[in-house]
């Protein structure tokens, strides 16, 4: 009995320290999520400084700070259609001091867009709440024959042949927002890729291609300089910022629209202490009196009670990687 006894001995003492080592590991990580942040957060921008994404991050980085009491510094890392900077998320520690303001391109599209991405977007990221919603813009060149969407619909059906959009690429927004419109209107025009959403806009103001979809923020001046029509904005509602351009409500394609959302991400992983008040921080930054100011300027809407949630965010993703999987499969995308 004692000989058994001295056997069994160390094996209780090696439990009782494995129970105490992963008692003080998960002690140690209750401590860290409930004084987090201890230090600044870098909120990366998988985008170049000085677009629209990069734009909304600073703006909601500045009212975030405030409620955090750190200060959240945007990184920007362009480059393979927001892949270089969601990998660098993807990559880091679950600790919520690296977030991503990603996209409808860069998180709902890319995977349907990219054959190996070194990343699962629904597996190794954790949706926190979706931060602001930006209606998109078909702007025409000025000598379009069109003046409405339903005018625009007939002769694009009747000559899409030799009609051309312009975007920045596979994946961005003005690819997608062109890809909807063919599948909502009935119609195949063929896209022409420039290097940058700026480009396509000249082309269509010089009248080298016939339109192009473009957020609200670049629409307002590019449209009051007269060398663009706005004939719809692509949402169920006029924006206040082009309020004589309808929507798409108004015409015969009521249920169309493309609105880029963008939403705060984290890696999958990251303690539900940090994910609830990282959530519940957003909420209340986009309270910010500055912040719907600055948002009202550029056209940008505070989404839904339901999708800034952590769990109606996490659906909208779900939802849109499925939805884009399907409209840019029957449109002849192949993932490169």
């Amino acid at each position: 009995m004692n000989t058994n006894t001295g056997i069994l001995a160390p094996k209780r003492r090696l439990s009782a320290l494995a129970f105490a080592g992963v008692m003080g590991i998960a002690m140690t990580a209750s401590a860290q999520a409930g004084s987090y942040p201890e230090r600044p957060i870098s909120l990366v921008v998988p985008y170049t400084a000085g677009g629209a994404t990069d734009v909304l991050a600073r703006t909601i980085g500045v009212s975030l700070s405030k409620e955090l009491k750190q200060p959240v510094i945007v990184e920007n890392l362009p480059g393979a259609g927001g892949t270089i900077g969601q990998s660098k998320v993807a990559r880091a520690a679950a600790d919520g001091y690296t977030i991503l303001l990603g996209n409808v391109g860069t998180l709902a599209a890319n995977p349907s867009v990219y054959k190996n991405l070194p990343y699962d977007i629904l597996k190794d990221f954790t949706a926190i709440a979706s931060v602001g919603d930006t209606p998109q813009v078909l702007s025409v060149r000025a000598n379009f024959p069109a003046s409405n969407l339903d005018e625009f619909a007939k002769y694009a059906k009747a000559n899409d042949a030799t009609m051309n959009f312009g975007d920045a690429g596979i994946g961005s927004g003005a690819f997608l927002g062109g890809i909807m419109l063919n599948a909502a209107l009935g119609i195949n025009v063929t896209p022409v890729h420039y290097r940058g959403a700026a480009q396509a806009n000249s082309d269509v103001m010089a009248g080298l291609i016939d339109y192009t979809v473009e957020s609200i923020s670049t629409a307002v001046s590019s449209i009051a300089g007269g060398k663009i029509k706005g004939l719809a904005v692509l949402g169920p509602k006029r924006a206040s910022v082009l309020p004589d351009v309808p929507s798409t409500s108004e015409s015969a394609f009521k249920s169309l629209d493309f609105t880029i959302w963008n939403m705060v991400m984290v890696r999958s992983g990251t303690p539900p202490e940090i994910t609830s008040k990282l959530n519940a921080a957003i909420n209340k930054a986009l309270t910010d009196p500055d912040l719907k100011e600055r948002y009202a300027q550029t056209g940008v809407v505070v989404p839904t009670a339901e999708h800034r949630s952590l769990v109606g965010a996490q659906a909208l993703l779900v939802d849109e990687v499925a939805k884009w999987h399907k409209l840019l499969g029957d449109a002849g995308v192949k993932p490169e």
